[in-house]
């Protein structure tokens, strides 16, 4: 964008923003054109972004699980991080032990909370109205013939999710690809993350799903107790 265009967006005078500009530019934070003036991104902005991504400590935790996760199952491990601010569950880490990818979501893609089985798990792990901010934010579209597109079909899909530990993705997201995936808690008990592994439809249904189930609960468990999560003992079962 162009000065204009910045201080109308940000409400401030054009002198003022061009005189942050100028600043920001002169640490590498944006650029500016050499052909049209406008404005972008710089490699300044790039190399924070990747200092906070490297240091995020549940990345950092999770990523041994991943990779045993993978490996185990012999399928591609995923993590992605909610932003209850934002409202954003986004794609930070995947680990693939098969070169088998059966899709290839780009870090910080949004992981939606009608079809993959992240955003679902996620989604149903939350307050309902949040949730269903989640769904006003990013709607419902239509990706395969498979995927839920009426909100009452969802909910449903949501109240099983969290009464079972885990969530579904088959061939809601992609054509050809499953995926399971179950919930990640920090020391609140809040969710703050989840943690998935997905694979060709072909092979994904030659697994027992309670065994898949068994795997990817296991290895959110662990990550949530790296998150401080400690579980609340069940006295009824106790009793």
């Amino acid at each position: 964008m162009g000065v204009t265009e910045i201080a109308r967006r940000v409400d401030l005078w054009p002198s003022d923003v061009h005189r942050i500009l100028t600043s920001l530019a002169s640490f590498g934070f944006i650029e500016q054109s050499p052909t049209n003036k406008t404005y972008r991104l710089g490699m300044g902005m790039m190399k924070l972004g990747l200092a906070v991504f490297q240091r995020n400590e549940l990345r950092e935790a999770a990523r041994s699980l991943l990779q045993r996760l993978s490996e185990e199952n012999d399928a591609t491990a995923h993590l992605a991080i909610f932003d209850a601010r934002e409202l954003d569950t986004f794609l930070t880490d995947q680990m693939d032990a098969t070169g088998e990818v059966p899709f290839k979501p780009r870090y910080g893609a949004v992981a939606l909370p009608h079809s993959s089985a992240l955003g679902k798990v996620i989604a149903a792990n939350l307050d309902r109205k949040v949730a269903l901010e989640l769904v006003k934010k990013y709607g419902m579209a239509k990706s395969t013939a498979r995927t839920i597109t009426t909100l009452e079909m969802l909910e449903e899909e949501w109240d099983r999710i969290y009464a079972q530990g885990y969530g579904l993705d088959l061939e809601e997201t992609a054509e050809g690809a499953c995926c399971i995936g179950a919930p990640v808690r920090d020391w609140s008990g809040a969710v703050v993350a989840a943690i998935s592994v997905s694979m060709p439809a072909g092979r994904f249904h030659r697994f027992p799903e309670s065994q898949l189930a068994a795997s990817v609960r296991h290895a959110a468990a662990e990550l949530s107790a790296a998150a401080g999560h400690r579980p609340q003992p069940n006295f009824a079962d106790a009793s």
